[in-house]
């Protein structure tokens, strides 16, 4: 493995060890630091960690145990190679022991040294490495985990959304007058969207109005204290545009504080438009949304249940009911207007 400058503290009290050393290692293209004693090393290893060490265990101020101790506090996976005589050889593999990499006993060779080194600092990156495999490993099982509890959350949400809609199936098999078809729809809405209220209205445009022919959790006299005007309000700008809104805070936007849903106590909505022939027929509009807000998805699901109760009002629209039939704070009879 190549030096590539990586730095080795010599800590030694005689001189001539620490110039050959020097020499060696540097030769090999280590950046050595050297400390002849305990106190110059501790002081070495405070200043900054190393990732390799080489160390006599006899010095003469400090047990070169201690030194050991400090290197490898400093850095866990530091190699420590310890230089030792005969006499020393139980400190040798005490030190071992606590977390040195290899011992050399006097007098050794350089090329002995050098390969030490590379080997230990070799064995030092492996574990770098397996280290950041396992972190990535590990990471990526908590985002396949992640993802397992989104796909399950996911499927969970198909199942009752499914489930919604073949109830609503066999619901709407069984009505019998437009109003139970409405009803029946907007029940559905209400429930795939996790709302408590909704409306579906009707478009009179002789009158240029909106009128409500069911609701839930709100009444018709709460939507309708002033006039539902076509062209104006939420509600009004969905059947003037033929174009879905969704508003997750009507009191926070100015523009809203007119707004009939302001005054009814509605927070958040989200209407869809029901076009039958190319004509807006009628708006189906679901309210106050907790968190979290009305999604992409939510507005999907009231554009197909809008397909659905379309026809129904187209019917009611075509007929051009006159304008008796529209008690200002009423619902609407629609089995009455299709007679």
């Amino acid at each position: 493995m190549p030096a590539d400058g990586q730095r080795v503290l010599l800590v030694d009290d005689d001189p001539k060890i620490i110039e050959v050393c020097q020499e060696v290692l540097t030769q090999e293209g280590y950046a050595t630091v050297c400390a002849n004693t305990g106190a110059e090393a501790l002081q070495e290893v405070r200043r900054q960690p190393f990732p390799a060490a080489v160390v006599d265990l006899v010095l003469p101020d400090v047990d070169g145990l201690d030194v050991v101790s400090a290197i490898r506090q400093a850095d866990p996976e530091a190699v420590v190679v310890i230089i030792t005589g005969f006499a020393c050889l139980d400190s040798a593999i005490e030190a071992v022991r606590r977390g040195a990499y290899d011992y050399l006993r006097k007098p050794f060779g350089t090329a002995d040294l050098t390969n030490i080194l590379a080997r230990g600092l070799e064995h030092r990156q492996l574990i770098k490495e397996n280290e950041q495999l396992v972190t990535r490993l590990n990471r990526l099982n908590q985002q396949l985990q992640q993802s397992k509890v989104r796909l399950e959350d996911k499927m969970r949400i198909a199942t009752e959304e499914m489930d919604v809609f073949i109830k609503l199936g066999q619901r709407l098999s069984q009505a019998h007058d437009p109003q139970e078809t409405a009803r029946h729809i907007l029940q559905a809405g209400i429930k795939l969207t996790g709302v408590d209220s909704g409306a579906i209205l009707v478009v009179d445009a002789s009158l240029g109005r909106l009128y409500p022919i069911v609701t839930t959790g709100i009444t018709a006299e709460e939507l309708t204290a002033r006039p539902l005007a076509i062209g104006e309000g939420i509600l009004g700008e969905v059947a003037s545009s033929a174009t879905s809104e969704v508003v997750n805070d009507l009191l926070a936007d100015s523009q809203f504080s007119e707004d009939n849903l302001v005054y009814a106590g509605i927070r958040s909505v989200l209407a869809h438009p029901l076009v039958a022939d190319h004509m807006v027929v009628g708006v189906i509009a679901v309210f106050d949304k907790p968190t979290p807000p009305f999604t992409e998805s939510n507005l999907n699901l009231i554009a197909l249940l809008a397909a659905h109760v379309s026809p129904v009002l187209a019917a009611v629209v075509i007929r051009r009911p006159s304008p008796q039939h529209y008690p200002p704070d009423q619902f609407i009879d629609l089995e009455s207007l299709l007679r």
